[in-house]
């Protein structure tokens, strides 16, 4: 995210929440402590700036260094392209046979109703990026965002249907 604008800490952990939290999550934690990694290793700078009635915040900016580790990374891609699973949901649904018809219905619908909540924070990242890079003059990025975004969009669209259908179904057995 440095490579669009300079951030504090606070700053890229906000950002993540407004872009790619669908992609990737990271703690502040985390995100602090790649930054203290980052900066000793040059990748990273960072200076302090004052603030009026706030305590003073340290911003960083991606160093030359930092700017082709980066590229390096971007090109390599992992040999495994397949998704990390680990889904405690499914794996309850898996052994539904367990569980009264009536408490995962109940757990199915409220998965569903999450996947919607989903779909509309996606709906209106997709907005929000799209005036975003269109004041900052980030177009090109934009296009690339937009990808992403959509990936996540029908994958949520296509969970809420697989909801919808297991309900039913559920419904219909119980």
């Amino acid at each position: 995210m440095l490579n669009y604008y300079d951030m504090s800490g606070y700053d890229l952990k906000k950002t993540f929440e407004s872009s790619l939290q669908y992609m990737w999550s990271a703690k502040s934690s985390q995100i602090y402590r790649e930054l203290g990694k980052m900066e000793k290793e040059g990748l990273v700078l960072s200076k302090i700036e004052q603030q009026e009635k706030k305590f003073d915040k340290k911003v960083y900016s991606i160093t030359k260094l930092g700017i082709t580790a980066f590229q390096e990374w971007l090109e390599h891609f992992p040999k495994n392209l397949e998704l990390p699973i680990r889904d405690e949901f499914i794996v309850r649904v898996f052994f539904g046979e367990h569980l009264s018809f009536e408490n995962l219905i109940f757990e199915v619908k409220r998965f569903k109703k999450q996947r919607e909540d989903t779909l509309e924070a996606l709906t209106t990242i997709l907005i929000t990026a799209k005036h975003a890079a269109a004041e900052d003059g980030l177009d090109k990025s934009y296009y690339f965002w937009k990808l992403t975004i959509n990936k996540a969009l029908k994958e949520t669209q296509a969970e809420i249907e697989w909801a919808k259908e297991t309900i039913d179904e559920l419904m219909n057995r119980s």
